[in-house]
């Protein structure tokens, strides 16, 4: 659920529900007032994939030091495949979740095209 790749995935898999309305939507959120640094249209954009989600996960009441690797460790526990946009910098959320999905066997489909 943060700005940027996760809301445009949610999103894609909230209009694919029409056609494949077994699909569901766990928004998985690493601490309760995430948006509250997001612009007002991002703010918007979040309350409405939340109001649509099948299951929404609130990991942690604050923000801490690594509240979003929690997150993103929490969703590989559960996953068996990951889709992600990243783009190979050795730095980051994105590479540090990608790498740890290589190193669990996860079948990674990057979508990210230079």
């Amino acid at each position: 659920m943060a700005v940027g790749f996760d809301m445009l995935a949610a999103e894609t898999l909230l209009t694919m529900k029409a056609d494949y309305p077994d699909i569901r939507l766990s928004a998985v959120i690493p601490f309760r007032n995430q948006p509250d640094r997001f612009s007002p249209k991002d703010k918007e954009r979040y309350q409405s994939i939340l109001g649509k989600a099948d299951n929404v996960i609130m990991l942690g009441e604050t923000y801490f030091d690594g509240c979003y690797l929690r997150r993103n460790d929490y969703m590989l526990n559960l996953s068996c495949h990951v889709i992600a946009y990243f783009n190979g910098e050795p730095k980051g959320g994105t590479f540090y979740t990608c790498r740890r999905a290589e190193r669990m066997g996860l079948k990674i489909d990057n979508l990210y095209q230079p």
